[in-house]
């Protein structure tokens, strides 16, 4: 369960609340004071919308807030300056005072923004020693499955602003796959945000998993009536610390193959059931 504290959507919408209450009051707001109030409510809506459709769970957070860097920690910096500002020094943005009930609102919105930017630092430090800690993990026995149905939403989060579909097929029971989960997981995103992002990949791409080789499991990923190059094949493993996904597999016991068919490339990801099994 998500601690309150951690809930960075909730904190956003009530900063975002307040500043549309300070908008729209009775007690209007001067010229001065208006556009700070806007630059809140306007900073609140677009950190919103980076947090669209990323499920609102501790463990989507370890994962996508340190991806999101400084995009998402910056503009909190103006949030807490802005509120601060109006708070303490009314007087600079005119020669109103605020009155009580904007003094309420502001000081609502400004320990919202605190906590939003406390518990985003909190977040990136826990991510930090999550990493850590599962780099040195040792391969094991896991259920590669459940792996796959718990990191799908956070698929569809990384590929939202893209035109990319993916379809996953996950209706299967599997033996238990051997390797590294955290590796299996960053060698699948690799792909698919590669794909996406820089090799301009459009259409639909299907996810799926089997055991059709024995003594293997195999996660599939097929690029629905594509025929990829070798250039860009290559290009997914080479160059900037790639080959280091394919490196981690093969330490485990795994491989990456390629297969052309009338419907697409299919690429697998094969993982040995058990562990030293060839």
């Amino acid at each position: 369960m998500l601690h309150q504290a951690t809930d960075f959507a909730l904190h956003l919408s009530a900063i975002r609340a307040s500043a549309q209450a300070l908008l729209k009051a009775a007690d209007p707001l001067n010229d001065q004071q208006r556009p700070f109030v806007q630059h809140i409510a306007s900073i609140s809506q677009n950190l919103l919308e980076q947090l669209d459709g990323l499920p609102a769970t501790e463990a989507a957070y370890l994962q996508v807030m340190p991806a999101l860097g400084a995009a998402f920690r910056s503009p909190q910096e103006s949030l807490i300056g802005y509120a601060r500002m109006l708070l303490d020094h009314p007087q600079q943005f005119g020669s109103e005072q605020i009155t009580e009930t904007q003094s309420a609102q502001l000081e609502t919105l400004y320990t919202h923004a605190i906590q939003l930017f406390q518990a985003t630092d909190a977040i990136n430090q826990a991510a930090f020693r999550q990493r850590q800690a599962q780099r040195q993990q040792p391969a094991a026995a896991f259920d590669l499955v459940t792996m796959l149905y718990q990191q799908a939403p956070l698929y569809h989060y990384w590929l939202k602003p893209y035109p990319v579909q993916l379809v996953m097929n996950l209706d299967v029971i599997l033996p238990p796959a051997w390797g590294r989960p955290y590796h299996v997981d960053g060698l699948i995103r690799h792909v698919l945000m590669t794909l996406a992002a820089e090799l301009d990949y459009q259409g639909e791409m299907r996810l799926s998993a089997n055991s059709k080789q024995l003594g293997r499991v195999t996660v599939e990923l097929v690029c629905k009536d594509t025929q990829l190059s070798e250039e860009v094949l290559a290009s997914l493993f080479q160059g900037n610390g790639r080959h280091l996904y394919g490196q981690h597999l093969h330490e485990d016991g795994g491989k990456i193959e390629v297969v052309r068919q009338h419907d697409g490339t299919h690429l697998l990801v094969h993982l040995q059931t058990r562990p030293h099994a060839l």
